[in-house]
């Protein structure tokens, strides 16, 4: 069993409610149980700026029999600054669980599902359930990609005067590529795209972006670029928005 705790220096923008969870797979290729917990510190600004002290847990296993299962919640706990208003608290948090098994030489079977909750997004409530199949569709020495396609059933709660509520269902596709720049440099990219089947033009795309650069075998300095563009905001909520994020990870 092994144990890992991160930590994030800084942070800007803003955090998005769809989680990119290819960032959260573990890469160990050996069998068991892994836990890793994670404090995050950051600032964002978009229409206000806020403050945030984060937390998050995450378990991982992974058989013998070729099937990763892991579990993650991050909760996070902000203070909102407005220049003719006190601060107050604002909350965001999620769970997820997913498994994977792999039922052919490159090919996976996906199993998720998820809870969260936004008030920096207006969101309160956000739940999610779906299947899917990844596909190992590049793999060399320094370089390996995966595509992936599924759909998911969504319901979202929003905090606005018109109560507004969304049930739908999303397909989900993603693209995910790791380069080794160096022995000890990688950048890891993940693109998503998910819309309406219902209603196309009802449609999200989030790239996630990290590099990673070991120092020895127990620091990592990470920094990582997010955007997220949503065709159909709620509230005052722009449709596009970045983040950034560096930091240092320590393993032990």
């Amino acid at each position: 069993m092994k144990s890992r705790i991160i930590h994030i220096a800084l942070m800007s923008g803003v955090v998005f409610c769809q989680v990119n969870t290819e960032s959260m797979r573990n890469s160990n290729d050996g069998t068991g149980i892994t836990n890793s917990i994670g404090f995050d510190f950051g600032f964002e600004k978009s229409n206000q700026e806020v403050f945030e002290v984060a937390g998050k847990y995450r378990l991982d296993y992974i058989s013998k029999n070729g099937s990763h299962s892991f579990f993650v919640i991050n909760y996070d706990n902000g203070y909102e600054k407005e220049e003719d208003q006190k601060n107050s608290i604002i909350n965001k948090g999620f769970s997820h669980l997913r498994f994977t098994k792999n039922i052919s030489n490159n090919l996976y079977l996906e199993l998720f599902t998820q809870y969260g909750f936004n008030d920096f997004l207006l969101m309160k409530q956000r739940k999610l359930f779906g299947s899917g199949f990844r596909y190992k569709v590049l793999e060399q020495k320094k370089m390996n990609g995966f595509l992936g396609v599924g759909v998911m059933k969504e319901e979202e709660q929003y905090d606005l005067e018109t109560n507004e509520n969304k049930s739908l269902v999303r397909s989900t596709n993603y693209f995910t590529w790791q380069i080794q720049i160096s022995d000890n440099a990688s950048l890891e990219n993940t693109a998503y795209y998910q819309l309406d089947i219902s209603r196309s033009s009802d449609n999200r795309l989030l790239y996630d972006g990290d590099l990673n650069v070991e120092l020895n075998d127990k620091l990592t300095i990470t920094l990582t670029l997010n955007y997220r563009h949503d065709s159909e905001p709620h509230g005052s909520l722009g449709k596009s928005y970045i983040q950034l994020k560096n930091g240092v990870e320590f393993t032990f």
